[in-house]
């Protein structure tokens, strides 16, 4: 009698708070005070607010009201200053599992530490809604509660489950994922409550990814930390989110459908196949997927959906199809390189012979008469060899031997630039080519140093460091091999046309 509960919802009239207001003058019939518990009181209309607002300001000694809700910011100010407020918290879940261990062990109940942790993780903080759990329990099994049990009441997968579904998201295993989805069909699950635990493993998934000490925001077991600590070892962060961003608003989706396995099936697909969207989060995916496989050391076979939307990026099979393209395009940049050597070639014959000339006729003037012609024109001959081997001689050291100063100015301006030419080999080529040698499974480097900004940033660095002026140039490991292979080829097929008479020179 002294304790008095009202529920708000459905007495939230000015005349219910009237009547309230009427009893409140009666002392308590046992204890010292009265309590008047007013459940969702934020339901209360204006007018019953108003009306409560002076039996608040100035209550009875012997009254004291509780003002409960879930939504605080919704009463009025008025009614909050004149209120002490109390927020309750989570309960975390050692707590949770503690308590449920003690009343089971004075029950004579038995249950494992799997079965609390799992009771613990959807009761999500709350006392009330892990007791009714265990209550269930103990109705449904009796005097021994297993895991199973639990799950089997809550309609969802144990944690070794959800661990394999996340995996296959990760890889982009759909088969597996899929079968999985027929797993959970087949044992009568509610894929509602399975969601519900997918997404808050994923969220642990990413806390743990993105923070470097996750035990302070994540309630786990140990044994659940450790695993999720490893599993986030391998994962993307932008995968994380896109399944995080894709399954939250299936959840609602699903509640109303006839087909629940339908829209998940069809989230999985979207989940594996990021190529089949036209989104920048899919994009981004898809660019993190591949940069990781490719610092892995190379492209799985399994991952031949992906190389082929991605420019730039060949499987094997696919080089050995482009063979052609590419032995034609590189026969086109020894046609121009071979042209610039020729027009380099005419214009110092055209120097040369302009000195020649210059110098034959100053001779020939200063010379007396009676001397021979063939020692002016050996002098001019010697004059412009002299000044021809001067015009070839670098003016600068090798920029090849100056690459870690190149790098360290690099590193200083453009630390993500430097990052990717970490595992390239310079080399210098002919007439001012300056190459970059990168590792095969590097082709994704090398289109990004090619692209217009990168590439005059790094021929500026070269020649602030070095003094020459070079043209960068971008290769792969294999590409210098077939290269290599088919110089070999017309070197000896020129000397099985013209025999001694061919000469090979190095001229780099």
């Amino acid at each position: 009698m002294d304790i008095v509960e009202i529920d708000a919802a459905s007495n939230n009239g000015v005349d219910e708070i009237r009547d309230l207001r009427d009893k409140v003058r009666f002392p308590p019939a046992i204890g010292r005070y009265k309590v008047y518990i007013i459940d969702e009181v934020h339901m209360l209309s204006i007018g019953a607010f108003n009306a409560l607002l002076k039996t608040l300001e100035e209550p009875p000694p012997h009254v004291v009201f509780v003002l409960a809700t879930t939504e605080p910011h919704k009463l009025p100010a008025t009614i909050l200053s004149r209120c002490q407020r109390f927020d309750f918290r989570r309960i975390p879940q050692k707590v949770l599992t503690a308590r449920m261990k003690a009343i089971c062990d004075k029950m004579n109940v038995t249950i494992d530490e799997e079965s609390l942790h799992t009771i613990a993780r959807w009761a999500e903080g709350g006392m009330r809604d892990a007791l009714s759990l265990l209550d269930q329990c103990m109705s449904f099994c009796g005097g021994h509660i297993t895991n199973d049990d639990v799950l089997n009441i809550l309609g969802t997968a144990d944690q070794d489950f959800l661990f394999q579904v996340a995996e296959d998201i990760l890889t982009g295993n759909l088969q597996g994922l899929l079968h999985n989805i027929g797993r959970l069909s087949d044992d009568g699950k509610d894929f509602n409550a399975f969601l519900r635990d997918l997404l808050h493993y994923i969220r642990n998934l990413l806390i743990v990814k993105s923070c470097s000490n996750p035990e302070s925001l994540l309630d786990v077991a140990e044994s659940t930390l450790k695993q999720l600590k490893n599993q986030a070892e391998k994962a993307g962060e932008g995968r994380l989110i896109r399944t995080i961003e894709l399954l939250s608003p299936l959840e609602s989706e699903m509640r109303y459908s006839t087909q629940p396995r339908v829209l998940l099936e069809l989230a999985a697909v979207k989940l594996c196949r990021p190529e089949q969207e036209a989104s920048l989060e899919a994009l981004l995916d898809r660019v993190e997927y591949l940069e990781k496989k490719l610092g892995s050391g190379g492209m799985a076979a399994s991952d031949a959906m992906i190389a082929p939307v991605t420019p730039g990026i060949l499987h094997d099979d696919a080089r050995e199809e482009n063979k052609p393209v590419k032995q034609k395009k590189r026969a086109e940049q020894q046609k121009a390189v071979k042209q610039g050597t020729e027009m380099d070639m005419y214009s110092e014959k055209s120097d040369s012979y302009l000195e020649k000339s210059d110098s034959g006729l100053k001779e020939a003037e200063r010379k007396p008469v009676g001397t021979e012609p063939s020692e002016s024109r050996q002098g001019a001959v010697g004059a412009a060899a002299t000044a021809t081997k001067a015009g070839d001689a670098q003016t600068g050291p090798d920029p090849a031997s100056k690459w870690p100063q190149i790098m360290d100015g690099i590193e200083q301006e453009r630390p993500s630039i430097h990052a990717t030419l970490m595992d390239a080999k310079p080399r210098m080529g002919k007439n001012g080519v300056f190459k970059l040698i990168f590792p095969p499974s590097m082709g994704f480097h090398v289109l990004l140093i090619e692209q217009e900004n990168n590439r005059t940033f790094i021929e500026d660095m070269i020649k602030k460091t070095s003094g020459q002026q070079v043209r960068l140039e971008c290769m792969l490991e294999d590409e210098i091999e077939e290269q290599t292979a088919d110089e070999d080829y017309i070197v000896e097929k020129a000397r099985e046309a013209f025999g001694s008479l061919v000469e090979v020179v190095d001229e780099d």
